[in-house]
């Protein structure tokens, strides 16, 4: 039990730096926000040299502190996935994003742990807008991909995909192609094995059911595809992540 002079000296910290210390984490939150309005990683990377100052303030943070601040930034994590589903980002994608950082907030330790945390889910959604973002393409080109990834859970071809748009498959492939910069097959290919790595990391799923959820005829199938996305069999890549 802390004696009286230990709880003076804590409330004393606490007194001196919990101003500057919520001010810092509104002020950190609100650049991370404009930085990902902004899709600029550079921005990002600066938040981060300067987050350092965070880290020096000299706080006696107890158990529970930690955990209202995982709540604080877990609540900032909706408002980040809206921006980027306004950026274009598919909401698939969205939604796994979102629920590996809540697995990640959910094992920090302290508050430069959280700190890290955000700023490196910030980065990972600029590049998932980069890559993923369907605002900057034709009407049909998005159509198109919309398709995709409301059916991930189905093994579809390029011809499914001109069906379901009611677009000329050659010239959907062609202007596909083009924007996307990948073919209808591969970009399938690819959510597909996105996917796939969320539902390995699960650990609710043997390998051989993932590929079945996932539409493959066989897991040989699957696993020759993945290989060649991340020229690394599966059960490799998950060793070393």
């Amino acid at each position: 039990m802390k004696n009286s002079s230990d709880l003076l000296r804590e409330h004393s910290i606490r007194s001196e730096y919990a101003t500057d210390y919520s001010e810092k984490i509104t002020l950190l939150m609100i650049n991370l926000q404009d930085a990902l309005l902004t899709l600029n990683i550079e921005a990002v990377r600066r938040v981060a040299s300067n987050a350092e100052q965070i880290k020096d303030i000299k706080i006696l943070v107890e158990e529970e502190d930690v955990n209202i601040l995982k709540l604080y930034m877990a609540s900032t994590i909706t408002s980040f996935v809206s921006i980027s589903i306004q950026n274009g980002l598919p909401k698939d994608v969205a939604e796994i994003k979102k629920k590996t950082i809540y697995k990640q907030i959910a094992h920090c330790h302290d508050n430069a742990e959280l700190t890290n945390c955000h700023i490196q889910f910030v980065e990972e959604l600029i590049e998932a807008i980069n890559q993923y973002s369907i605002k900057r393409y034709s009407p049909i080109v998005k159509m198109a991909i919309e398709y995709i990834h409301n059916n991930k859970f189905r093994f579809i071809y390029s011809k499914d995909v001109a069906v379901a748009t009611k677009v000329n498959r050659s010239y959907l492939s062609k202007r596909f192609s083009e924007e996307v910069g990948q073919t209808i097959t591969g970009y399938i290919h690819l959510v597909k094995m996105e996917l796939a790595i969320e539902l390995m990391g699960s650990n609710l799923y043997r390998y051989n059911e993932i590929a079945e959820l996932l539409g493959y005829a066989n897991y040989p199938y699957f696993n020759k595809v993945f290989k060649k996305f991340y020229s690394k069999t599966p059960h490799a890549y998950m060793r070393e992540r």
